[in-house]
């Protein structure tokens, strides 16, 4: 295949051009950054903003590939990992409409608007479940607040201009190999540097997330089938708890970190929140996200390796890059110090 990616320097876009180049495809992509990104060699890089405005700051992205379509060059398919507002992806819709099988648009299950998620407690949701609607649809601000609702938007864009040759897959939390957040890297490394661990008791809820890497894979299977339609892409498998998650990956990793479960009331005693000083841990109003269901997706062909797996391989990569700072979660001596008001005598390995 002939493959154009739009973005695709950073995690999952990385993951989807490595295997694309592996399994012999011709891949095309553009970029923004004008430093060598790590890309396999047989990549056809061209370096600039997709955004139209943007064009003299960065290079004029959406030029360089008129230039390839002018030539007659037609895709396969194009994987869109970048398009955050509708401006920015109708033009590159409206750009490559008449010339690609199937357009690919990563999008994400922040679309979906739940305002009382007490009454669906028990309900699965699918795609399509309610969506965020922006009060201005106009902004292009992407924050917390407004990144669900333009992907919304962007969506909209894209089954407008590729009525019957859209593929939107919306990806859960994202885990792997590359991670630039951190949030799922966060157990890894606690689980291996720590003597003892706060986590959530066994009432804290469910947890989800989605390797890189088997997303990367599904997307090229959409490709190569023209795999059309709206796909949730979660994982590692339904309905599972996030202390199974917790405990399967304790074992996984061979960790000797004590764990501690604290109830919900006892960590906002302790100030502790979730999803920002325990990621992946959602509030109890939040549990829904962790509820949307990936049938579809793997009946057309979503294959979710092991969580440990993924853990494991999280581990080495982490431990390959030197063990940086992290981005995400409590940070070891704010845990020591928690650890000390429960009495209990922390220590680290490193």
């Amino acid at each position: 295949m002939n493959i154009l990616i739009l973005g695709g320097t950073q995690f999952s876009g990385r993951a989807f051009t490595q295997l694309a180049v592996d399994a012999n495809h011709s891949v095309t992509l553009l970029h923004r950054s004008k430093e060598d990104p790590g890309l396999p060699a047989a990549v056809r890089r061209l370096v600039g903003d997709r955004d139209p405005l943007l064009a003299e700051q960065g290079g004029d992205g959406l030029k360089l590939i008129k230039e390839l379509l002018d030539a007659g060059e037609h895709f396969d398919a194009v994987v869109d990992m970048c398009g955050y507002t509708p401006r920015v992806t109708k033009a590159a819709c409206d750009l490559l409409k008449d010339h690609t099988d199937l357009y690919i648009f990563i999008s994400t299950i922040s679309v979906y608007d739940i305002p009382n998620a007490d009454a669906i407690a028990d309900v699965i949701l699918d795609e399509d479940g309610p969506k965020i609607t922006l009060d201005d649809p106009t902004v292009e601000e992407v924050t917390g607040e407004t990144y669900g609702g333009l992907k919304v938007l962007c969506e909209q864009v894209v089954i407008e201009a590729f009525p019957d040759s859209h593929c939107i897959p919306r990806p859960c939390v994202i885990a792997g190999p590359n991670d630039p957040t951190d949030r799922v890297t966060w157990w890894s490394r606690m689980l291996i540097t720590q003597e003892s661990l706060i986590i959530p008791a066994d009432s804290a809820g469910l947890a989800s997330f989605i390797d890189a890497r088997d997303l990367a894979a599904f997307f090229l299977h959409c490709a190569a089938n023209k795999t059309t339609g709206i796909f949730n892409a979660t994982g590692p498998e339904p309905e599972l708890s996030l202390h199974d998650f917790i405990y399967r990956t304790h074992a996984a990793l061979d960790s000797k970190t004590k764990l501690i479960e604290l109830s919900q009331a006892k960590l906002e005693e302790l100030n502790i929140q979730a999803w920002h000083d325990i990621p992946t841990w959602l509030p109890s109003d939040k549990q829904y996200m962790h509820k949307i269901t990936s049938a579809k997706a793997r009946a057309a062909g979503l294959v979710n390796r092991p969580l440990e797996e993924t853990m494991i391989a999280i581990r080495d990569w982490d431990f390959e890059r030197g063990s940086p700072e992290l981005k995400a979660g409590m940070k070891p001596d704010r845990i020591a110090e928690i650890l000390d008001q429960l009495n209990q005598a922390p220590s680290t390995k490193d």
